[in-house]
């Protein structure tokens, strides 16, 4: 049995993504009326449209024969905000050790970000945590009577209460219960909102956005994302924002790649990047790193549990976020209004993650925000790299408007860096900025 179950995590550490079964290629737009939408559909003879209306997003299923390309060349002159494919993402933990043992002995991650310390001031108690991942085995004694009905997103139906969703998968289970699990969780109060964005591929961007709407309107007050690609997507934008318009927390795995290159969707801006740890407080060798990773939590032989009542050892940076996210159920729990900046803030009080330091800092600051807008004779330039760099480091593009919101960032002095591709070449523009709470009401216009 342990044979086989080793077996089986090695194929899901390895294996490819792969679109999502019967969909077939799909784009995704950013729209203002849904008149231009069906409008486009037609054109384009798509064979179904999916709508988004939190987002004012939605998807077209492209007929036979028709290329993404193709598909977007003829998309881009009607005037959405975006046109994009849907990015290909997935969740790489390194399997370290299986086996049916007792939790306690082998937590020393719990000891050390403190959180037994700060259970006398807080468990997370009251606090939804959302899960995006494999699906949960809520029977699990580490879990059972803490999970929430969930959902499929593949499927749009609920997971119910008190039964095994993990579809054979141990990656959410073992995610999950170190946000909120008995004995080695950080945030045992908490509940767990499950919702299975791997059924068992990973369903596309369009249907992880709709999850993520999903979970802000179930009230989850924490969103935990541990999984993740190289493709910078307009739409999980847009669905970060919902989430941090909204005063909710979201934090999201940096990646095993060994990289500085951008993680998404832990990149994206007011999103908190996590970093895996080894048990001296180094970066393992494995973890994405770079000045976009906010915070670093261990993330070396993290003991947790599996379906089907057993635990083992993973070791990833999808590990070291669910911790991260038990933190700021802690700062959450009877402060629901408290900003995602202030619980960033918050865990930056110590060197490492320390529950107990987080609980006692008081940051007075508010939040920034910016909404850059980069036009060239009047049109907005799409896909412009702009990138913010100061108390930390902010990076977007620019939609088809040419436009950019970035919400939830620390006030403060940046550098401003814009590279626009124009018809005759890339141009570059820099200009320092000081950010305060409002500077999001005036767009910030660039000039080219």
């Amino acid at each position: 049995m342990r044979w086989a179950l080793l077996l089986l995590l090695l194929a899901a550490c390895s294996a490819p993504p792969r679109p999502p079964e019967g969909q077939g290629l799909a784009l995704v737009v950013g729209y203002a009326r849904e008149e231009e939408v069906e409008r486009a559909a037609e054109g384009l003879s798509a064979r179904g449209v999916e709508w988004l209306p939190a987002l004012k997003a939605a998807r077209l299923r492209l007929p036979p024969g028709l290329s993404p390309e193709e598909a977007q060349r003829r998309l881009r002159p009607l005037g959405f905000r975006y046109v994009e494919g849907e990015g290909q993402r997935d969740y790489r933990p390194l399997p370290e050790a299986l086996g049916v043992l007792g939790a306690s002995p082998y937590a020393w991650h719990l000891q050390a970000v403190r959180a037994e310390e700060a259970w006398g001031v807080s468990t997370g108690a009251g606090v939804k945590v959302a899960v995006l991942d494999t699906g949960v085995d809520a029977t699990h004694p580490a879990l059972r009577g803490r999970v929430a009905e969930g959902l499929d997103a593949a499927t749009g139906e609920p997971l119910p209460v008190d039964t095994d969703q993990s579809q054979g998968e141990v990656h959410g289970t073992h995610v999950a219960a170190l946000a909120v699990g008995e004995g080695v969780g950080v945030a045992p109060g908490a509940v767990l909102l499950p919702v299975r964005v791997f059924s068992p591929e990973y369903v596309g961007d369009f249907q992880v956005a709709q999850a993520l709407v999903w979970a802000v309107d179930q009230g989850a007050q924490v969103i935990n994302l541990s999984f993740g690609g190289s493709g910078y997507s307009h739409l999980l934008h847009e669905a970060v924002n919902y989430a941090l318009e909204r005063l909710r927390v979201v934090v999201a795995a940096a990646g095993n790649q060994g990289s500085v290159a951008r993680f998404y969707p832990a990149a994206l801006p007011g999103v908190m990047a996590v970093g895996a740890a080894d048990g001296q407080g180094n970066p393992a060798w494995f973890s994405n790193r770079g000045g976009w990773v906010g915070v670093w939590a261990p993330g070396v032989r993290i003991y947790s549990a599996f379906p089907w009542g057993g635990y083992g050892l993973l070791s990833g940076t999808s590990m070291a976020a669910p911790m991260v996210s038990g933190i700021a159920a802690l700062l959450k729990s009877g402060r629901p209004f408290l900003e995602p900046f202030a619980v960033r803030w918050a865990l930056k009080a110590a060197p490492g993650p320390d529950a107990v330091a987080a609980l006692q800092a008081s940051p007075t600051q508010r939040s920034s925000c910016l909404y850059l807008q980069v036009f060239r004779g009047g049109e907005g330039v799409a896909g412009a790299d702009l990138t913010l760099e100061g108390p930390e480091v902010y990076y977007a593009q620019s939609d088809d408007r040419g436009e950019a919101r970035f919400l939830q960032i620390a006030p403060g002095n940046y550098l401003l860096r814009v590279a626009a591709p124009l018809p005759e070449g890339r141009r570059y523009y820099e200009e320092n900025l000081t950010l305060g709470p409002s500077s999001c009401l005036v767009p910030k216009r660039i000039l080219f």
